[in-house]
């Protein structure tokens, strides 16, 4: 007897009010449970002219004619599973009968078949055409006939795996991790296609074995389901279409033999004839599932594609993302590698059509903002080159290696330890330090009598234990480094307060304020002129300026433009500043007042990270750049940089 049935009879059969904590211990359930159960009910006794009563401290009841209870006891006789589904699992299995019956269904007939009104059913076809619409699907009604969903077949089955099998609000991950969930999707999948899940698996693992290397879970997950769909869908007749042109450039590819086997082996499994365009459909498949590659040791050698275009790409999708993110990503050659490895199979199945569902795309752009809006800038890159769309599931993905790469690449806390007393108390502090945090780098240890000897710019923090005069942020403690101490240093490097001065030099002469130029073009020749005369660029710098501005957007905020030109047209590292006498476009859509023009050596680009980094922390800050914008004193405004920006004057 299904759950909701008895809580029914059981408060039928009661004469009064009956209390959810008596039900709950009728059917071994909760009361949390059996409240829940209660607001699905509620939808059932309505369809039956029946009412739940619910009175707090005194119970619940149902209100309505004996004859209609009865009715309610003799549908749940005669009921099947899917008078207890939700709205949306109703919807999903409308769905994926209307892919099953391979025939047009009456609205009167799903009615009988999930215990609803016409009107309901109604409304579900509209939800299911609000699921579907993405897929480019329609599902429309044929007079006299019923309704059917219209459109590409390609689209049916990208519609079919996104949709049928979930629950509502789960994604493959769930059922992937979750021996519960995996076996309820193993269910909810052969339950749609009607095919044995496992021989599926099984044919894919035999051509992992045969390719030599595997898929990712999520990859394999996703070849599984959709074999099984172009195996349900060839049964019912359907087959793929796909271009003559697709069909000869997927001739030659190494991969190919192998989806013919594939295809034969799911023949023999299935008894079906998969047509020559399912088989290139598999290939396809083969070529863009994203894959892991064992025994390869990403962090030594660098690797190289058969491609030479993209791994200029990536080099240059890396430096785009250094210079906007303030990070040093350069000599990565894990990151360049993990790229090459991502990128080849995405751009394949993006040139064919065919994008990942990612379920893990909000999070990531929530958790990652910064580094989500950098690629979305830059990607522009690939899409120029091979003619793609990056959709958002796809550059989700990439924002993760970004993100491990930043990780990798976090530079420890350099810490300048000073003791007036002896050196055993120097060395008991430093031990101390050492084992409590491991994202100090003890630069050295010194009397206090020598902190002038000591590069400012070389040292992020100074533990002493003696007051000092010092620009570096300093922290005294007690000369045994008590708990206090230990609490105090703690809440500066776990908070990241800590804010490591930049290299970077701002020269006066390269600060204009007030400048009234019209237009873009007006201000990088400007900008250009005043760096040239100085001998700072080269004659070829506003030509690179302008190279830059063509790959993508340089504004930051809705007040700030930060324009670069290449490593090779710059001869001394300096910040150019630009104020505007008046808001001037800059591209289709932002107006600014402010550029930073930033003008780095190569050998140099590492030290502009933590002025990047600040800017970062500070773009967003209209009425903080209103001010600077504002000023009319050279001295004042390169001050105010100064403390911003953590850059020398």
């Amino acid at each position: 007897m299904n759950r909701k049935e008895e809580i029914v009879k059981f408060i039928l059969n009661e004469k009064t009010l009956v209390s959810v904590d008596l039900i709950a211990k009728a059917i071994n359930a909760s009361p949390k449970t059996v409240r829940n159960e209660l607001d699905l009910i509620a939808p059932i006794l309505q369809e039956h002219n029946l009412t739940i009563i619910r009175k707090p401290g005194q119970g619940v009841a149902i209100d309505g004619d004996p004859s209609d209870k009865q009715r309610l006891l003799s549908y749940f006789k005669t009921k099947h599973d899917t008078s207890y589904l939700s709205p949306a699992d109703r919807q999903r299995s409308i769905l994926s009968k209307l892919y099953a019956e391979n025939r047009p269904l009456m609205i009167k007939e799903l009615s009988l078949d999930y215990y609803v009104s016409r009107s309901t059913i109604t409304k579900d076809i509209s939800e299911i055409n609000e699921m579907i619409k993405d897929f480019n699907l329609v599902v429309d009604y044929q007079k006299g006939e019923g309704i059917v969903i219209v459109g590409e077949e390609a689209d049916k089955r990208k519609a079919l795996a996104k949709l049928v099998p979930f629950e509502e609000n789960k994604n493959l991950v769930y059922y992937i991790h979750d021996d519960q969930g995996s076996h309820s999707f193993m269910n909810r999948f052969q339950n749609a296609l009607q095919l044995d899940f496992k021989k599926v698996e099984e044919i894919v693992a035999e051509a992992e074995n045969k390719l030599g290397y595997s898929f990712s879970t999520e990859a394999r997950i996703n070849l599984i389901i959709h074999i099984a769909i172009a195996i349900r869908r060839t049964q019912q007749g359907y087959n793929i279409r796909l271009t003559q042109e697709l069909i000869h450039a997927l001739d030659d590819q190494k991969e190919y033999s192998i989806a013919f086997e594939t295809s034969r082996r799911i023949n023999e499994e299935f008894h079906v004839e998969l047509s020559e365009t399912e088989t290139y459909y598999i290939l396809l498949h083969f070529m863009g599932a994203k894959r892991v590659k064992e025994g390869l040791n990403v962090l030594n050698f660098k690797l190289s594609s058969d491609t030479p275009v993209l791994e200029d790409l990536i080099l240059k999708f890396i430096q785009n993302l250094q210079i906007e993110l303030g990070l040093f990503l350069e000599s990565d050659t894990q990151l360049f590698n993990s790229l090459i490895l991502h990128l080849k199979p995405t751009i394949n199945r993006l040139i064919y059509g065919l994008s990942l569902d990612n379920p893990m795309f909000e999070e990531i752009k929530f958790s990652y903002p910064s580094i989500y809006g950098a690629v979305a800038n830059n990607v522009y890159l690939f899409r120029n080159m091979f003619h793609i769309e990056m959709p958002p599931n796809e550059i989700a993905y990439l924002v993760l290696h970004i993100a491990a790469a930043r990780e990798r690449n976090i530079k420890p806390i350099r810490v300048l330890v000073m003791c007036a007393s002896g050196i055993g108390t120097s060395q008991l502090i430093v031990a101390k330090l050492k084992r409590a945090f491991n994202n100090l780098e003890i630069v050295d240890v010194i009397s206090t009598m020598d902190v002038s000897d000591y590069d400012e710019s070389m040292i992020d923090l100074i533990i002493s234990t003696v007051a000092v005069q010092s620009k570096v942020k300093t922290i005294v403690i007690n000369s045994l480094l008590s708990q206090y101490d230990m609490n105090a240093i703690r809440e500066i490097v776990d908070g990241k307060k800590i804010q490591p001065t930049s290299k970077v030099r701002l020269y006066k002469e390269d600060i204009h304020l007030m400048v009234d130029l019209k237009t873009k073009e007006d201000i990088l020749s400007f900008m250009a002129r005043h760096l040239s005369a100085k001998n700072h660029v080269t004659e070829d710098y506003l030509d690179s300026l302008w190279e830059r501005e063509a790959m993508g957007p340089t504004v930051i905020s809705s007040l700030i433009a930060i324009p670069h030109g290449t490593f090779e047209t710059v001869l001394r590292s300096t910040v150019q500043v630009v104020t505007l006498a008046h808001p001037v476009l800059w591209d289709d859509e932002h107006e600014v007042r402010l550029i930073l023009n930033v003008a780095s050596t190569k050998e140099e680009a590492s030290d502009y990270i933590p002025f990047f980094t600040h800017l970062a922390d500070h773009s967003e800050d209209l009425e903080l750049w209103n001010r600077i914008c504002a000023m009319r004193n050279k001295e004042d405004l390169a001050q105010a940089l100064s403390e911003i920006l953590m850059i020398r004057v």
